[in-house]
């Protein structure tokens, strides 16, 4: 009897790892996000803002939820680049303020669940462009080819 409840609780954990590990493994498809810093001074800080609908509300319709991610301090001419965790269509923000304090005004895109925004910061303001055929993948940039 013990044999059998010791193999039910390592079965138990080991579905548990394993779901753990796929949850992982499939988390890598979101959309990337490549800001490079055009100016010849430090960006002070970059904000990303994700806008996308994720929860359903017990009363009914979905409850808009966000995630913010920051970049403090970005170099003259440095690239960075962040992946997105969502795996649904959203809306990206994207805010920079100059070493002098100056906000640039913020622009926005909407991207699909995958492929790549460029962001460039120069000292006029933010450029955006969204290529839903492009991946990143390590440091290989590779093109998806739809069927």
């Amino acid at each position: 009897m013990k044999r059998v409840v010791l193999v039910a609780v390592g079965l138990a954990a080991g579905m548990a790892v394993g779901f753990f590990l796929g949850v992982m493994v499939t988390r890598h498809g979101g959309p990337t996000v490549v800001i490079h810093n055009a100016t010849d001074e430090t960006v002070r800080g970059v904000s990303i803002t994700t806008d996308f609908h994720k929860s359903y509300h017990i009363h009914g319709g979905y409850i808009p939820e966000s995630e913010e991610y920051f970049i403090d301090k970005l170099q003259p001419h440095h690239t960075i680049t962040e992946r997105m965790l969502s795996h649904s269509p959203m809306a990206l923000t994207v805010r920079a303020t100059t070493a002098d304090g100056k906000e640039l005004p913020r622009q926005k895109v909407y991207v699909a669940p995958q492929g790549v925004v460029f962001a460039w910061v120069s000292s006029d303001g933010i450029t955006l462009q969204y290529s839903p055929q492009l991946t990143i993948n390590d440091t290989r940039l590779t093109v998806r080819r739809d069927q």
